[in-house]
């Protein structure tokens, strides 16, 4: 009788050290699926985007400033935020690349603008 008790004594911590380990495990692969892959993710694209920087892009930055890519030189750009006004900006600083309208035709002059104002409408 005593060598069975000798045997489920031994097996125990194995299965402790198991079953203390697997939370820390799942634990670990919840914080990489919830956070460090989509980060990973987001930095490849915001990588991608800073590397298709090219001069006459218009840009927003992530102070939420319309501008225009000038020049681009190792770490940073310059920007043209208005006529004459030039700024230089760390390339992790240009928030968004805008994709100009397919239509080129001013606002003015589109047939669905101001309808409101039309009389009989």
């Amino acid at each position: 009788m005593q060598g069975m008790y000798t045997l489920a004594a031994e097996g125990e911590p194995t299965g402790g050290l198991l079953g203390m380990l697997f939370p820390f495990v799942l634990i670990l692969l919840v914080f990489w699926l919830l956070f460090w892959r989509p980060n990973q993710k987001r930095r490849q694209q915001e990588q991608k985007m800073v590397n298709a920087l090219v001069p006459g892009v218009e840009v927003m930055t992530k102070a939420g400033i319309y501008a225009t890519v000038v020049e681009i030189h190792e770490q940073d750009v310059v920007l043209e935020i208005s006529p004459g006004t030039r700024i230089r900006m760390l390339k992790a600083g240009v928030g968004e690349v805008i994709t100009p309208a397919e239509d080129d035709t001013p606002v003015e002059d589109r047939p669905d603008f101001g309808d409101d104002d039309k009389p009989g409408s």
